[in-house]
């Protein structure tokens, strides 16, 4: 029998639930036999609000695992708000030495990786958190893929890509007819592969509008700790500089240094948030030449400066 144990923490996306579970139970149903097992667990054993304020039953605190067992991890993004010494870290830390499969969904991949679960190589993080993954945890390699697996350890961006992950692992654990018939079920028909990229639906967008715009802004998301200009943007993906500036005012009506200097301070408030890096170390992380100069720019694109955002966040 295979069991898969759903860990919630306060702020867990009832999405990522819904798709783990409801995957199971359609292979269930589909089979015509009992393939998995599922147990929903939190620390205390109460219930748990999740990120839309949705409160979910569980069905027990934290149990016994077993070596077979899948513990799957549903916590929010910000996993900051969570102690890495308490009685969930510690019983996933048994788990891991025992030898039981962890995975991380969302802010659950960042959860591990704080609690030292997840150690090195790739790790799949939402795309909204690679920063946090490349400026606190240097030992791994955070990619903005479906899923990655690695030894007991597998990660997933969390929402749609769900679905996928838990195709793949019922395919693992009852065959790839069982996957089948699980995503015809839920009327997944595209399934996607672990290594598959993360699909933003605004570069998307930008891509089906000029598909040298879309490298240019993909050029520019590598080189936010030290930006470049536009002319070597240009450069980059094989038009003029004049060119660059023509497609940034037709399609996104910015200039391409301003539509950097957006991206950089998008990452910046990603840092402030989840993580405890100091204002400084947050400035020129995103490029900045100083404090001062970082906060009036900050301060123009959210309309509060980084020490008041760090503030309000530690209260």
């Amino acid at each position: 029998m295979n069991r898969f144990v759903f860990l919630l923490m306060p702020g867990f996306s009832a999405l990522d639930l819904g798709s783990g579970i409801d995957s199971l139970a359609a292979a269930n149903e589909t089979s015509g036999k009992t393939l998995f097992q599922w147990k929903i667990v939190s620390e205390t054993g109460g219930s748990v609000t999740s990120s839309s304020g949705l409160t979910a039953a569980v069905d027990s605190a934290l149990p016994e695992v077993r070596r077979e067992d899948c513990i799957v991890i549903c916590c929010a993004f910000n996993s900051q708000n969570y102690p890495k010494s308490g009685r969930t870290a510690a019983w996933l830390r048994q788990a891991a030495r025992i030898g039981a499969r962890l995975c991380g969904l969302g802010g659950g991949a960042l959860f591990l990786a704080r609690i030292g679960i997840a150690k090195g190589g790739r790790i799949s993080s939402h795309w909204r958190m690679k920063p946090i993954f490349q400026e606190s945890f240097l030992e791994l390699d955070p990619v903005c893929t479906i899923f990655e697996e690695a030894a007991n350890v597998v990660s997933c961006g969390g929402g749609a890509a769900t679905l996928d992950l838990f195709s793949e692992l019922i395919c693992q654990k009852a065959g790839p007819e069982a996957s089948t018939q699980v995503a015809d079920q839920l009327l997944s028909a595209s399934v996607r592969e672990g290594s598959s990229r993360q699909v933003v639906a605004s570069l998307r967008r930008v891509e089906y509008r000029n598909e040298k715009l879309s490298k240019a802004i993909g050029y520019m998301q590598e080189c936010l700790e030290d930006p470049v200009s536009p002319s070597i943007i240009a450069e980059q993906v094989g038009i003029s500089t004049r060119q660059l500036e023509r497609l940034f005012s037709q399609h996104l009506g910015n200039s391409p240094k301003s539509y950097m200097t957006v991206l950089r301070l998008e990452r910046a408030r990603a840092l402030l948030q989840q993580t405890q890096m100091r204002v400084i170390d947050v400035a020129t992380a995103c490029g900045f030449s100083s404090v001062s100069h970082f906060s009036k720019h900050y301060k123009r694109q959210f309309g509060i400066t980084p020490r008041f955002e760090k503030a309000v966040l530690a209260h």
